[in-house]
């Protein structure tokens, strides 16, 4: 950034300490907190529950800059860095902090059930924790009104409904530790986005330091006597090329505490090694269930021509404090505390000074919080085009269609086995020419064969210009 932008940012980061009743703020600067949200579930692994993050969450402030701050911050974010839709969207400028970290909405714009916004994050305790690795990951939240549909009603199917968005990092500024976003978010038609338009999230990813082939400071020689434990199929949680037949699978390594890893840290570590049956066996062991830290390890082994050498399988195990390993019928990961993988190489205890266990694994740093804004704009139904199609494309019929200056989004339904919505080409027939369309992202149904999808426009799109859309060479006329 040069000076001229370093010292007009400077002057509106003065501003914003500027307090107002809020009662007067313009109402697109309102904000409050929300009870609830719904978020795309990302993966399917146990993670605390929303109550336990806002107990560790001790410190939460949501707080509405002034109109002429948000307004000037919005008119410096526009001009400094011309996002492809800031004319479209409408200042904002609410912002929520926790654990040292703001998370700012600067302008954002609802389209029925499509939104784009454009947020900022910020490092204000001045560690500059924030990389350009930074990333919300399935952290990130939008709230969805729960299903209209009368088959659709519990919690579970709320959590489960389709949701998704495209996340671009427009610009990070090293000399404040602030990261400017872009998001374009879509939620299905029958779970719309609540109004005002409500965000946030409940972790931020730092950044990934990645170790690929390390070599691990252990030696493999006096490994063959080993204390074991007895093992049974039930309290294999999994692995990696895992035998048919689980009956060999009868002894695993004691847990124990063996060497550290590579990367230094205490939460994962070298929990043993011998030779068992003739092969080596060398197990880890990590803190089960953390959100930030060591990633699970691959290991490797090196012989003495220089060539790496994979595993032939792996074991996946978990234990209580006591590391006493879980049953699948009996327990379940709520009772875990430790995970340890046990990687068995087809080597013999011959000769093994001559070979060198290497390590591949990433760590990641970041922090769990609870960040929340709410953001009010205002009715944009006259900007939607909507209408009902009968044409039908290659046994797909796409039949509501609507237009936004987002995009396309479709609701439809096929006939057969295969859907091929996502597969399809797409393009917008304007005044001007033809702009191509990107996406087909959504959800389906093959019991109903019903499908949402949507497609989305590099640059606002101006319906009024709209004469068709058309699909794989089928042109469908606007009505």
């Amino acid at each position: 950034m040069d000076k001229f932008d370093m010292d007009e940012k400077h002057i509106h980061e003065m501003f914003s300490q500027i307090t107002v009743d809020s009662s007067k703020l313009a109402e697109q600067v309102k904000s409050r907190l929300y009870e609830g949200s719904t978020d795309m579930p990302a993966r399917h692994r146990k993670r605390w529950t929303r109550s336990t993050i806002a107990a560790i969450a001790i410190s939460f402030v949501l707080v509405t800059s002034a109109a002429a701050s948000s307004l000037g911050d919005f008119d410096w974010f526009i001009k400094r860095f011309n996002p492809d839709f800031g004319k479209i969207v409408e200042p904002v400028g609410v912002y929520s902090e926790d654990e040292g970290i703001r998370m700012e909405v600067i302008g954002a714009q609802k389209y029925d059930n499509r939104a784009i916004i454009y947020l900022s994050l910020q490092d204000r305790t001045g560690q500059n924790r924030l990389t350009e690795q930074t990333d919300f990951r399935d952290g990130f939240t939008v709230k969805i009104h729960s299903p209209t549909n009368e088959g659709a009603k519990s919690r579970d199917e709320v959590l489960s409904a389709r949701m998704s968005w495209k996340q671009k990092m427009l610009n990070f500024n090293k000399d404040t530790n602030t990261i400017y976003y872009e998001f374009n978010i879509t939620a299905d038609p029958d779970t719309p986005l609540t109004d005002p338009l409500e965000l946030g999230s409940f972790l931020i990813y730092f950044n990934e330091k990645a170790y690929e082939d390390e070599p691990i400071s252990v030696s493999l020689t006096g490994i063959e006597d080993v204390e074991t434990i007895p093992i049974e199929k039930a309290q294999i949680f999994g692995g990696s090329n895992l035998p048919s037949d689980f009956s060999s699978l009868i002894e695993a390594l004691m847990p124990d505490d063996y060497a550290s890893m590579p990367h230094g840290e205490k939460d994962q570590w070298v929990s043993n090694i011998g030779i068992i049956d003739g092969k080596l066996h060398v197990q880890t062991g990590k803190i089960f269930n953390k959100e930030f830290g060591p990633s699970d390890a691959m290991l490797s082994l090196k012989g003495p021509d220089g060539n790496l050498i994979s595993n032939d399988y792996s074991l996946v195990f978990l234990s209580d404090k006591k590391n006493n390993l879980l049953d699948l019928e009996k327990n379940d990961y709520d009772d875990a505390k430790y995970k340890y993988e046990e990687f068995v190489f087809p080597v013999s205890c011959e000769n093994l000074s001559k070979y060198t266990l290497y390590y591949t694994g990433s760590v990641y740093s970041g922090v769990e919080g609870n960040w929340k804004v709410a953001a009010n704009s205002s009715d944009t139904t006259a900007k939607l085009r909507t209408w009902k199609n009968d044409i039908s494309v290659e046994g797909h019929l796409f039949e509501y269609i609507t237009l936004s200056p987002l995009g396309l989004q479709v609701i439809g339904t096929y006939k057969g086995e295969n859907f091929m919505v996502s597969d399809m080409l797409l393009e917008i027939e304007t005044v001007d020419g033809i702009i191509p369309l990107e996406g087909g992202g959504g959800s389906q149904n093959p019991d109903k064969h019903t499908f949402n999808s949507s497609w989305d426009t590099k640059a606002p799109l101006d319906i009024t210009k709209v004469k068709a859309i058309i699909i794989n060479g089928t042109r469908i006329p606007v009505k």
